[in-house]
């Protein structure tokens, strides 16, 4: 009995090293793609802006082809995933919007869904600048007309990339107002301030609350966090600890409209903690460079100049010539720019820097090296190494999964395990190794698999479509290793489950 079952233990150790040694790792080494490609939630945007006195409805097949390189103000070609859309209610400025607005607006977002796009939200009512009258609303017609859009919102929220506040002065940049005071003329009162506050509060009321929404100014989000304390020498930039919690700090972001016009970006870093504004460069540039690493940032560049001309080259121009536009890009961890506005600025990129920029706008990760078994076995656990870097200028600013795919390559049977790791947390030029020890949560048929990555967005309505899913910029022999049929990226080719 005793021999027999030491007989029993050396055969089961004879098999067990059978096994480690057929399961030796596979080491994988992946190359960087510098090929230009589209991804969602980021790059350079498409501007459709529509006025409800002259409605025009967006074009699917036109937004489609615009998904493939086309001129961009300035001379360059790019393809385009984001529709900058703003509505100006300027028949609406005294009365509630009607169900027929309501039906337009959710016609665009099911037209920019079709297409496999995602929106940057503005509300506006006027475009008149820069002396007063301003012609935008009171704020009791604005809070009512958020109301309304609430539902709108919450059903859409899935094409939504970010609301942009809008609504106060022309072309909602919030710095001129009949109602909420005239930032350059004045007067500017303490009532002005709590009703843009009451404003700011309503948009993270009505915006979902997975949704960031974008400021103009700095200090118009340091006025709404700390009143009338509110002051650049003591700003406190979002920390990752508090980031991402569906809190106010958390969900204010900045937009730009203005990058790169001067050294203070024409107003954009003014404070008004006393009057007149004074620009303060050094506490809210540091400010804004901080928390913008966990919060959306973008806009578009700006020439500056009187008649459209650009007064602060070659500050603005490539590196390579003397500037600083990637140094500037990369500091503010912008996301997004508009293709239509600047070409003055955006044309001296053209031929220079340019495929650098459309490259790394938002995120651009690399998938750099994976560790693999070699064969998975039903009720052992698989352990799986993947080391990424993010070359892009920002990680991402909404949540999405992450999570590995087997396709058995006979039966095309797909099998997927979540995996716990967040996009966002994958910052600018850090190295991210991802470590994975765990059962296939499912019992595996035997045979042979591939195995992917897939970054699909999170949520369910858009979840399987690749034009939302996220392409690595990463090769192996020479070959791109993203599926555009499935969304999905490939790390092996061949691995067996036995």
């Amino acid at each position: 009995m005793v021999r027999k079952s030491i007989f029993f233990i050396l055969v089961l150790l004879l098999v067990a090293s059978c096994s480690n040694r057929n399961n030796k790792p596979t080491i994988v080494t992946y190359q960087t793609d510098l090929q230009e490609f589209t991804n969602p939630e980021r790059g350079f945007y498409r501007p459709f802006g529509t006025k409800m006195s002259d409605f025009k409805q967006l074009d699917a097949e036109e937004l489609i082809n615009l998904r493939e390189p086309n001129p961009a103000a300035g001379g360059f070609q790019v393809g385009s995933t984001l529709t900058y859309r703003s509505y100006q209610f300027n028949t609406f400025k005294d009365k509630p919007l009607t169900a027929d607005v309501l039906l337009k607006i959710q016609k665009d977002m099911d037209i920019v869904r079709e297409v496999g796009n995602k929106i940057i939200l503005r509300f506006t009512y006027s475009d008149t600048c820069c002396t007063p009258p301003f012609n935008d609303a009171p704020k009791e017609t604005i809070l009512t007309h958020l109301d309304q859009l609430k539902p709108l919102l919450d059903k859409n929220t899935d094409v939504i990339a970010v609301v942009q506040m809008g609504l106060i002065g022309p072309w909602g940049e919030q710095f001129y107002s009949d109602y909420f005071g005239d930032l350059e003329h004045g007067p500017v009162t303490e009532q002005h301030w709590l009703d843009r506050s009451e404003v700011i509060n309503k948009l993270l009321e009505v915006v979902p609350e997975s949704r960031m929404i974008q400021i103009r100014a700095p200090y118009y989000k340091l006025r709404f966090l700390d009143g009338k304390d509110a002051h650049p020498a003591k700003a406190k930039p979002l920390t990752e600890k508090e980031a991402f919690k569906g809190t106010a700090i958390s969900r204010l972001g900045h937009h730009n409209d203005c990058i790169m016009a001067n050294y203070d970006d024409y107003w954009t870093y003014n404070s008004f903690h006393e009057w007149p504004a004074v620009s303060d460069t050094l506490n809210l540039k540091p400010y804004i460079a901080a928390e913008t690493k966990f919060l959306v940032f973008g806009g578009e560049t700006c020439p500056g100049g009187l008649n459209g001309e650009d007064v602060y080259s070659p500050e603005n121009d490539c590196e390579s010539e003397g500037g600083k536009a990637q140094h500037y890009l990369k500091r503010f961890h912008t996301s997004f720019l508009n293709t239509s506005w600047s070409g003055a600025v955006n044309g001296d990129w053209t031929n220079i820097c340019i495929d650098e920029i459309k490259r790394n706008l938002g995120y651009r990760f690399v998938l750099k090296r994976g560790v693999y078994p070699s064969v998975i076995r039903n009720g052992e656990k698989l352990d799986i190494e993947l080391d990424l870097v993010n070359d892009g200028y920002a990680s991402t600013y909404n949540y999405r999964i992450v999570e590995l795919v087997l396709r058995n390559i006979e039966s095309q049977k797909v099998h997927k395990m979540k995996i716990d790791t967040d996009p966002r947390y994958w910052y600018t030029d850090e190295l991210q190794t991802i470590k994975l020890n765990a059962e296939w949560p499912e019992e595996l048929s035997k045979g042979n698999y591939e195995l992917f990555i897939n970054l699909p967005d999170s949520d369910s309505t858009i979840y399987e479509r690749p034009e939302y899913a996220i392409r690595l910029a990463s090769t192996y022999k020479s070959k791109s290793i993203w599926d555009a049929s499935t969304g999905w990226n490939l790390l092996l080719s061949s691995i067996s489950v036995q």
